[in-house]
């Protein structure tokens, strides 16, 4: 009996293990040109937060969505959002230190959607009786400070002897390659080769596609990107810095102009070029190698909002 009972509670085990359906793992979804767009992070007010017209006795609360639009992770160190474009002495308690963004992963060839978050600002309004104030009027502004990079790689031919006689029989020929954008707003246009006995010539065509400002990589600059602060200066906005360019697993950076003592290239109109040269090539059959550039730059975006406040008596 006891045998009997075992082998019926078996067989509706087996038979319970047949009916549950399995789940599939699912591959990932493998994206190979994700590296497009011209913008790092979106910013958006949240609806009504802050809202057109408020009373002196409503709390004010201001929410700024940010999106990662591009492939670089935002959220690092000096990375924040400001509010201002308001007088302190009326919407009160406001930070004027900022608040940091939240970690935002960049887009890859496995992440293909834009990571999003949001970050609040609250304060309270002053009473507009008391300053003799029939209404309050503002344009509000949240401002992103970030650290980014670009990642451009070009595929180019390398001609060791481009004017010798054997040219029907050469694999490629070096020519001009258009890159477009590389998913951040710092954007690697074009890369124009120019070939010669032993050197090859690198024309590389830097342009701001984005829609904010551009300035010199690194945390004292994140921090004067600040409304509150110094400001940026003359010679610190509208730059980018070179970190490596690289060809064959050979840096040619060191040979890249005009840069400054830190690596630096100034953009003038919001473009730049940068020429770098590959030496002593070797050989004389031409060959197709890739091109990659790195560059490292702060960048500031900002959105407005205008707001009425109104007095309660």
């Amino acid at each position: 009996m006891i045998k009997k009972i075992i082998l019926a509670i078996s067989l509706l085990m087996l038979i319970s293990c047949q009916l549950v359906p399995t789940t599939q793992q699912q591959e990932p979804i493998y994206t190979e040109n994700f590296r497009t767009g011209t913008e790092g992070t979106r910013l958006n007010f949240i609806k009504n937060l802050p809202p057109e017209k408020l009373l002196d006795t409503e709390p004010f609360t201001a929410m700024i969505e940010l999106t990662n639009e591009g492939t670089h992770t935002l959220g690092g160190a000096g990375d924040k959002i400001y509010l201002a474009g308001f007088d302190p002495a009326i919407i009160q308690g406001i930070s004027t230190t900022g608040q940091q963004i939240p970690q935002l992963e960049g887009r890859s060839q496995y992440i293909y959607e834009p990571s999003v978050d949001a970050v609040q600002f609250k304060g309270t309004i002053r009473d507009l009786s008391s300053l003799r104030m029939d209404k309050y009027k503002a344009t509000i502004v949240a401002t992103a400070c970030y650290s980014y990079e670009t990642i451009a790689t070009a595929q180019v031919c390398i001609d060791p002897d481009p004017y010798s006689a054997t040219a029907k029989q050469k694999v490629c020929t070096p020519e001009d390659t258009f890159l477009g954008t590389q998913g951040a707003p710092i954007a690697v246009e074009e890369v124009k080769v120019i070939p010669s006995k032993g050197t090859t010539r690198f024309r590389i065509h830097v342009r701001n596609a984005g829609y904010g400002d551009s300035y010199k990589n690194g945390i004292d600059y994140l921090q004067k990107c600040s409304p509150y602060s110094t400001g940026l200066a003359f010679d610190e906005i509208d730059y980018i810095q070179v970190g490596d360019v690289t060809i064959s697993g050979t840096n040619i950076k060191p040979t890249c102009k005009p840069l400054d003592s830190t690596g630096h290239l100034r953009l003038t109109n919001g473009a730049g070029v940068l020429i770098c040269e590959l030496k002593n090539i070797r050989g004389q059959t031409p060959y197709m190698t890739p091109l990659s550039i790195l560059l490292r730059y702060g960048y500031r975006n900002s959105i407005f909002q205008e707001i009425e406040i109104l007095p309660t008596r």
